[in-house]
């Protein structure tokens, strides 16, 4: 006696799943399947100021909350970034401030990495000093012009506009 579980009924449902997926990308749990398959290993963000970013969890405490004009490149497969801001100050005061620009010493490494919940267990040299992320709007060579460490955090500013480069751990805790 035949049964009605024919093989043909179950791709039409799931394809019947895929399309009322894709429908809902934009919301909730459809969204972060989307996210979940996407092949990059990195992402940008943008956010109208600091205040927002902190708020989701993008950004950085040091960063003011009146900062604007937020953008952040993520690698979606580890820690780095890379950042930029506006803002109308000067580098927050809990940055520390290097001797030599783009060239922090080991002693200036260790000291503001200590500052970073991810850095501060770790040596130092786990740590990249050169950026792999790239940006339309960072420019070539800018972690040369570090002039501050925020935490991990290599930081510059020209005029009004700031830029932050997030080191990524080159070696697996341990190993």
């Amino acid at each position: 006696m035949p049964t009605n579980t024919s093989p043909r009924v179950r791709p039409t449902a799931l394809g019947a799943l895929v399309v009322a997926a894709s429908a809902l990308t934009g919301c909730g749990w459809a969204g972060d399947i989307a996210d979940g398959l996407d092949p990059s290993n990195s992402k940008e963000h943008h956010v109208e100021s600091g205040a927002e970013g902190k708020e989701t969890g993008l950004l950085a405490g040091w960063i003011p909350d009146d900062a604007s004009d937020v953008s952040v490149m993520q690698r979606t497969t580890g820690s780095e970034r890379l950042l930029t801001f506006r803002h109308s100050g000067r580098v927050p005061a809990e940055c520390l401030p290097i001797e030599s620009a783009g060239s922090p010493t080991t002693a200036e490494l260790e000291e503001a990495y200590a500052t970073d919940l991810r850095t501060q267990e770790w040596p130092v040299q786990d740590w990249t000093t050169v950026p792999t992320l790239e940006a339309d709007w960072w420019p070539a060579g800018q972690e040369t012009r570090t002039t501050h460490l925020c935490g991990r955090w290599w930081v510059s500013q020209e005029a009004e506009t700031f830029y932050g480069f997030a080191a990524s751990q080159r070696v697996e805790p341990g190993a």
